[in-house]
């Protein structure tokens, strides 16, 4: 089951009982993924792709599905992510609303109705086992890299720090090695938004969806997904229609409704609750990493992000070197701010392919 529509997606059913971190467990997981370009017979070209919060496997265009990927620009022939040498992977994530065993998946300790708000809680660590589970399904030992932009660097960490014999290189852009307090309150602040919408019932809302809550937690999370500079260089400060409390009075109101409006039909609100906690608990030096072969790290950061700043993005570069890692920096300068990973971005375009490369 799935929010979307995913035609080009393969799935791997791993059954077997999950562990997670937090002591719960699952009997089974579908994980749901797409691949681009052609495995070598030494399996030794292959990129991982991780998705950010509310992507999922679907980041580039095939001829199964011809719609514009999350990351279009950034993978296929020729481009940074270069198909014509690597495998890629992507897949959607643990405890997410696209294909991989989430919130919506049916439940079989309940007689296959949706989990709901019985699914649950998550850590980043639980997101890359699955990760790991599927490397194993497909019999690849060792990636050639792995990439991502904020969750997706969360993920593209841990596995780095954690299970870095699985990775030659890992690729970050806009990550962190810890949540810190001033992000752990934006999101606080989404997920009161979701459960305080009288439609959420303690995550048992049935077909129903809590419209409300969903909208406004991703019209908070949007303000800090961009630059201050991009709001008042965009946006008129002029009020677009006579003042009003219930309609739009400006047109940033109204970017940021219609932001909120395109997530409600595309993301579960049990996902985002779990996925956003999972983001909170972010902590690389939660437990010791595993003694063995390190990967290089490539990390990425933007001046203008303003939901991971660079201060802590320099001092994830400072703490693997500090740990004994190779580990290089690059500073980015984008009036989108947190969100200049996904879009098109020469230097940031140009730091991943390198980074692939060397």
């Amino acid at each position: 089951m799935s929010m979307q529509c995913l035609k080009a997606a393969k799935i791997a059913e791993i059954d077997q009982s999950i562990t997670l971190e937090l002591g719960s467990s699952l009997p089974c997981v579908s994980i749901y993924y797409e691949t681009w370009g052609k495995l070598r017979a030494s399996r030794n070209n292959c990129i991982l792709v991780l998705p950010a919060f509310s992507a999922n496997c679907h980041a580039r265009s095939s001829e199964k599905d011809p719609s514009k990927g999350w990351w279009e620009h950034m993978i296929g022939p020729g481009r940074p992510i270069d198909t014509d040498k690597f495998f890629v992977i992507c897949p959607s994530l643990l405890g997410g609303c696209h294909g991989t065993t989430g919130p919506i998946s049916p439940n079989p300790k309940n007689k296959e109705k949706p989990y709901q708000g019985d699914f649950p809680l998550l850590t980043i660590g639980d997101l890359v086992m699955v990760h790991l589970l599927l490397l194993d399904h497909l019999e690849i030992d060792s990636l050639h890299g792995v990439c991502g932009g904020s969750m997706g660097a969360m993920q593209a960490l841990e596995l780095g720090v954690h299970h870095g014999h699985r990775t030659k290189r890992v690729v970050t852009v806009s990550g962190t090695d810890r949540t810190r307090p001033a992000t752990a309150a934006i999101r606080h602040l989404g997920r009161a938004s979701i459960m305080l919408d009288p439609i959420f019932n303690e995550g048992f809302y049935g077909d129903n969806v809590p419209t409300e809550g969903v909208k406004l937690a991703r019209e908070i999370g949007t303000v800090f997904y961009r630059s201050k500079a991009e709001f008042n260089e965009r946006f008129d400060w002029k009020p677009i229609a006579p003042p009003s409390l219930m309609n739009p009075t400006f047109d940033v109101q109204a970017y940021l409704a219609h932001q909120g409006t395109k997530i409600v039909n595309s993301f579960d609100a049990n996902a985002y609750l779990r996925l956003s906690l999972a983001m909170d608990l972010h902590d690389l030096s939660r437990k010791k990493p595993i003694p063995n072969r390190n990967p290089v790290f490539y990390v990425g950061g933007v001046k203008e992000d303003r939901l991971m700043t660079l201060d802590e993005q320099i001092s994830l570069h400072e703490g693997l070197i500090a740990a004994g890692n190779h580990s290089h920096f690059c500073e980015f300068t984008s009036p989108v701010g947190h969100d200049a990973f996904l879009v098109k971005h020469e230097e940031i375009a140009t730091f991943i392919g390198n980074a692939l490369l060397e």
